[in-house]
């Protein structure tokens, strides 16, 4: 009798992870580096790190797609280093580029403002609040998240607890972190011990943890009662449920980035960074 509940068990597990994989409705290539997409009103904005990621060159810019993912403007706007993580709030595009942020009005298509954060070294995601708080994580070296409050950025937290915090995701006073873990390879940016889902309370800056560790992940999105991670070393898409399991949901190649869901519509955005494309996956 419990041999065959084990194997009902066994059969139901595989039809559901089958059942959650991803299928490919469109793709775009030809993007230099691309970290983040956001959507809004029909258009989609991509970053293009185009370049090192933490070398201010100048080079990098955002991608403009239509409704239908065809580019309207591969170099829609230029003036960044490496842009990275995006937001958007009452028309306007919030673009985390190393130690700064830039704030660009989507009706003019221009750079209105920079904040700068001091201290910061890698600015990475970037998540707003429903009443326009802009948070952004400072992944390698600053081990910290800034946040943008009545026009001016500061420091909110500094941690060694953040674990190199990267994918953000807000959920009332909670800010949900997706972390890289710490480095012990520069040059890879490999680390002994992966990343995890931890949570920032933002009434007391507690942190704690929601699952152990399991990648570098990058990546962070709201999906049903849990998350979906990206893992940007090993390329893995994960759902994360509400207990915290973790479960690979499609291996895709290195270099998976800040992902974004888009309820509606049931479709996961992927940048892939290596592979200088973005893919729309449909949820099956």
């Amino acid at each position: 009798m419990k041999k065959l509940v084990f194997v009902s068990m066994t059969l139901f597990l595989v039809q559901w992870l089958n059942a959650q994989n991803l299928k490919k409705d469109w793709e775009v290539e030809g993007l230099e580096a691309p970290e983040s997409v956001v959507y809004h009103n029909g258009t989609y904005y991509i970053s293009n790190v185009s370049g090192q990621p933490a070398e201010k060159n100048g080079k990098g810019f955002i991608t403009k797609l239509d409704s239908n993912g065809e580019i309207v403007g591969l170099k829609w706007l230029e003036g960044f280093n490496a842009p990275k993580g995006l937001g958007i709030f009452d028309n306007y595009l919030y673009v985390a580029d190393i130690d700064r942020v830039g704030l660009v009005n989507l009706k003019t298509g221009e750079i209105e403002k920079w904040y700068q954060a001091e201290g910061a070294t890698f600015l990475n995601d970037v998540e707003i609040s429903p009443n326009g708080i802009v948070y952004v994580s400072d992944t390698f070296g600053g081990n910290a998240i800034y946040k943008i409050e009545e026009d001016a950025i500061e420091l909110l937290v500094k941690d060694e607890k953040l674990d190199y915090p990267n994918g953000l995701k807000l959920d009332g006073n909670q800010l949900y972190v997706a972390t890289w873990g710490v480095v012990t390879n520069s040059e890879t940016f490999g680390t002994e011990v992966p990343g995890a889902l931890i949570a920032l309370d933002l009434k007391n800056k507690s942190i704690k943890s929601i699952t152990d560790s399991f990648g570098n992940l990058d990546g962070l999105v709201r999906y049903e009662n849990g998350f979906i991670v990206s893992d940007w070393i090993s390329g893995a898409i994960s759902v994360i449920d509400a207990e915290g399991g973790v479960t690979i949901l499609e291996q895709i190649n290195p270099g998976t980035a800040d992902i974004e869901y888009l309820e509606e519509e049931n479709i996961l955005l992927v940048p892939q960074m290596l592979d200088g494309k973005l893919t729309a996956f449909v949820l099956n």
